[in-house]
């Protein structure tokens, strides 16, 4: 069986902290919305209103939020450039 750990501050601290877009990553941010929401128009257009489509909208959200969130906390910042 798995063994869990208790999460450090610092493991906290970088989970809820606030994370500015560096370089690259506003642009991937929009990108993985654009495809979430192509996927959601799909998903509406396609199956009736019922439970079952609303729970697959909230997974699509879940899969945004933390394809978002893997960018924003486990990138490490761009290199500035040498003077």
């Amino acid at each position: 069986m798995a063994e869990f750990a208790k999460p450090t501050f610092e493991q906290l601290r970088q989970r809820y902290t606030f994370h500015p877009a560096l370089g690259t990553q506003a642009k991937r941010y929009e990108q993985i919305r654009a495809g979430c929401l192509e996927l959601a128009d799909l998903v509406v257009r396609l199956t009736p209103c019922s439970p079952e489509q609303t729970r697959a909208l909230n997974a699509l959200d879940e899969v945004m939020l933390l394809a978002n969130a893997a960018i924003a906390r486990h990138e490490e910042p761009p290199e500035a450039p040498a003077p």
